[in-house]
């Protein structure tokens, strides 16, 4: 079957903060539509669109497809629950009842060939929805495939068992190993995501900063900073969190920034710890999984996973390196950018995406 002409539909929630997921979900959709396709990312709410980075995607919209989405995760609830939450949950149906009359008046009207990209995240019930069309799951998060599964060990309900699902989108080998190990039959496909080169790019007049992602694993990211903290490690170091801004904010932090902290864990690829490599800074931390692929002892600080103890003397490691030989430090740094603008360029990005579609559709 040649599905070329389709509609490819993106579904993505409403979030308009910065989520580096959304942001590939609408790069993706660009680079369709650049080159033949017909794409659009799917909000719920008419109106909605990303505005946190620059971006002319087209956006369709569709209240009843998400409310249905967010049906599927909702938790159940005990007798003693709903008895006690009754008249909170009457005047809930009551307010969605009205919203719903009101929203999906601006809901796309199904083709029987548009074609629908889930997220990874809804659940064993996904299949269910959209009876009829064909479905492709983009996870870009492999080690949250199984939210909302539970130990059931004879349910087998699970959207990559479903027929009409035509193929899982991934975003690093890791992704791919996991995906295909765990379900054998499934057509799996990888893009590589691609670094803006303009936005991120080497700095060598690095100050004596240190940058983190203030939201990933804070348990351990008070451990390590307060354990040099207290060995008077960071003196004439400044912290900076990597919060609340836009893409530009973000590069401009980073050109600036020594150091990167990653506090990666069970990510699909990690892209805060490789647009930081692209900007110069050298990343002492965790890959994540599927970090590693980029992760290179020749001009980074790989930390096993959740060892506290080793990633705070590896830090100490970087920073004395960094005061006593200047010259190394600003050599690793250019490898560092030099390997991840050229793995992970704009140009590749693209490629795989076309390939990826290509097969998926013809």
């Amino acid at each position: 079957m040649n599905m070329a002409n389709s509609r490819i539909f993106f579904i993505s929630p409403d979030i308009n903060s910065p989520t580096g997921g959304i942001k590939q979900l609408y790069r993706q959709v660009d680079v369709l539509n650049n080159n033949g396709y017909n794409a659009f990312i799917l909000h719920q709410n008419a109106g909605f669109k990303c505005s946190w980075f620059v971006n002319q995607t087209k956006v369709a919209y569709s209240y009843s497809i998400h409310n249905q989405m967010n049906n599927l995760i909702m938790p159940n609830n005990s007798a003693t629950g709903l008895i006690s939450k009754s008249k909170k949950v009457i005047k809930s149906i009551i307010k969605n009842i009205k919203q719903l009359q009101h929203s999906t008046k601006n809901d796309i009207t199904i083709l029987p060939d548009d074609v629908f990209v889930f997220p990874e995240v809804y659940g064993p019930l996904l299949g269910n929805l959209i009876k009829g069309n064909l479905k492709v799951i983009y996870n870009q998060g492999a080690y949250q495939t199984f939210f909302h599964y539970d130990l059931n060990l004879k349910n087998n309900d699970s959207p990559y068992l479903n027929t009409e699902l035509i193929a899982t989108i991934v975003n690093s080998e890791n992704a791919k190993e996991y995906i295909q190990y765990t379900f054998p039959k499934m057509n799996v496909k990888r893009v590589r995501y691609g670094i803006d080169s303009k936005n991120f790019y080497l700095n060598t007049q690095k100050k004596r900063k240190i940058a983190f992602m203030p939201r990933r694993l804070r348990v351990d990211l008070i451990q390590v900073i307060n354990i040099l903290k207290f060995r008077g490690v960071l003196e004439n170091w400044e912290l900076v969190a990597i919060e609340n801004m836009n893409e530009k904010q973000v590069a401009n932090t980073l050109r600036d920034c020594a150091i990167f902290l990653s506090f990666s864990i069970n990510e699909g690829f990690g892209m805060p710890p490789a647009e930081a490599m692209a900007c110069g800074c050298i990343v002492v931390g965790y890959a994540g999984k599927g970090g590693k692929e980029f992760f290179k002892d020749d001009f980074c600080y790989p930390v096993e996973d959740r060892d506290v103890i080793s990633y705070a003397k590896t830090l100490e490691k970087v920073i004395k390196e960094y005061d006593s030989n200047s010259s190394s430090f600003i050599e690793k740094s250019k490898k560092a950018s030099d390997f991840i603008l050229s793995e992970y360029s704009m140009e590749m990005e693209v490629k795989t995406i076309i390939d990826c579609w290509n097969q998926i559709l013809n």
